[in-house]
């Protein structure tokens, strides 16, 4: 049978009419299977698929609306129309009414009327057949995605949301009719608000943030788009809402920046240790070449001073300017050999242990270190150490001994006379770079932690130059005491402050971000 060929079931029990209908339909379109009875329809319908049926309500063992209802109900995808010889008016509205594509009166038929309402009665079926399948589909995705979508109207009242609605707010069929904004978070009401009354006045959806408030408590983060749905007048009618709970992406990036937030210090700590173990092989390497430097120099130290001191029992009387000499090369002997046993001091533990320490623990114990030497001396020791401090990463015991060695170095400078000595700790942020003694230290930055420990000595009886000249028989030169300090990313010079006429030493470090805890000013040693 050709594909274009439409299969038409005649239910007719009137042989003649069935005949006359076969001839209004003579055209090779329409191919006629015909059926006297409605239990010869249930044959046809099992033997054969047909694309409309033209059905009489008159049938020898079934009449009025009933045949129809039947039929309808044993073929519903099948288009009927009732051709009947009945003009009832009411009869064909209930015909309409429960499904039927057209009720036409036997007496009033022509060929070209039964064919157009046979082939509209089609087309209509088959539309209705297309838009039950679109939605059909847009009821499957409505059911099975988990964006919530919504139609409100121009007053942002509900008037369907999908079933997904069901988890955050509730049974959907109950929400018809309820104000939208109404879960809206109260901070968030009205800018939703005003972007709702936007759309629909402009026309344009935006895609915005909120918080939604539930009974419960619980407030849940959603991302909306809203998009507007015409009228018939191309006037704004609904909007359709589509809105995602992005509650647990929220959470799940914020998990995510605490871990990038601790990956971050964690990397951090990583290169301060990394860099304190270097710091801690430097200084280990210095040790070590401070003590060779020591155990090498010693010795001809100790040649040089017996020659010295042999020449001069057995210097010429006439000579005048040859025991000055040999006194200053002795100085000199004695000052070198001072500075080698600092570095062996230095180098005499072979470990160091490098940590973060408060500089005033440092200090305060230096101090306790030579009270026995002040108290023997009227010099006045005032300690003002701030606690508190930002930490710095150091060795306490080689620093102790610098803080002592100045502190030894300045008290015998005021003896036997007396005066004053000050030691103070604080701390400041660098807005600008750090200059001492007209010298700029680049290794401080501008917003830098400086970490100050200051010595100052009144009055100044002797400049560092003759000081230095003296024999440093025991202690550390000031040369040397700038080296370990600079072991330690730190610096050290000597500054003649006017206002006070005495000498500062002035120690800078750079200060870590961590405070110290209980330990502000107790340390170990």
């Amino acid at each position: 049978m050709p594909g274009n060929t439409l299969r038409i079931l005649l239910v007719e029990d009137e042989l003649d009419y069935a005949h006359a209908v076969k001839e209004l339909l003579s055209s090779p379109t329409f191919h006629i299977t015909h059926a006297v009875s409605f239990q010869a329809v249930r044959a046809c319908l099992e033997r054969e698929c047909f694309d409309l049926a033209l059905v009489d309500l008159m049938l020898p063992d079934s009449a009025g609306l009933k045949t129809f209802s039947d039929f309808h109900a044993l073929a519903p995808q099948l288009p009927v129309i009732v051709v009947t010889g009945i003009a009832d008016e009411t009869l064909a509205l209930r015909a309409v009414r429960e499904g039927a594509q057209d009720y036409l009166v036997k007496g009033q038929l022509d060929g070209k009327t039964l064919e157009r309402s046979i082939r509209y009665a089609i087309e209509r079926r088959r539309a209705e057949h297309a838009l039950r399948k679109k939605d059909e589909f847009f009821r499957l995705i409505s059911e099975n995605v988990s964006d919530l979508i919504a139609v409100l109207d121009s007053d942002g009242r509900r008037v369907y949301n999908s079933p997904s609605y069901r988890s955050i707010l509730g049974d959907p069929a109950k929400l018809i009719g309820t104000n939208s904004f109404e879960e809206v978070h109260p901070q968030d009401r009205e800018r939703i608000a005003k972007i709702f009354e936007n759309t629909v006045e402009t026309g344009h959806g935006v895609r915005t943030e909120y918080r939604m408030l539930l009974k419960d408590g619980t407030v849940r983060h959603i991302e909306s788009q809203g998009n507007i749905m015409q009228d018939d007048s191309c006037q704004p009618s609904r909007v359709v809402v589509v809105s995602r709970d992005i509650t647990e992406h929220k959470t799940s990036v914020e998990v995510l920046r605490e871990a990038l937030s601790d990956l971050k210090r964690a990397h951090e700590e990583l290169k301060a240790t990394q860099l304190r173990l270097v710091q801690a092989e430097k200084i280990e390497a210095v040790s070590t070449f401070a003590a060779g430097v020591a155990h090498e120099v010693k010795n001809p130290l100790q040649t040089i001073l017996m020659g010295l001191e042999y020449l001069s029992r057995r210097l010429p009387a006439t000579d005048k300017l040859l025991p000055g000499v040999i006194q200053d090369m002795e100085h000199a002997v004695k000052r070198a050999d001072g500075i080698i046993r600092g570095l062996t001091d230095f180098a005499q533990h072979s470990k160091r242990e490098v940590r973060e320490e408060n500089v005033s623990a440092i200090l305060k114990q230096a101090i306790a270190a030579i009270e026995p030497e002040l108290n023997q001396h009227p010099i006045l020791l005032s300690p003002q150490l701030a606690d508190q401090l930002p930490l710095i990463t150091v060795d306490f015991r080689a620093l102790k001994h610098v803080f002592i060695n100045l502190l030894m170095r300045v008290t015998r400078g005021l003896q036997p006379e007396g005066g004053r000595i000050t030691v103070r700790t604080h701390q400041s942020s660098l807005e600008r770079p750090l200059v001492l003694n007209g010298k700029t230290f680049h290794n401080f930055q501008l917003g830098d932690t400086a970490l100050w420990a200051e010595i100052e000595v009144f009055p100044n009886r002797l400049t560092d130059d003759r000081r230095d000249a003296q024999p440093q028989v025991h202690g550390l030169g000031l040369s040397v005491l700038k080296k370990i300090i600079e072991l330690y990313n730190g610096v050290m010079e000597t500054t003649q402050p006017e206002d006070t006429g005495g000498t500062r030493y002035v120690v800078v470090f750079k200060g870590a971000t961590k405070q110290p805890e209980s330990r502000s000013l107790e340390s170990p040693v």
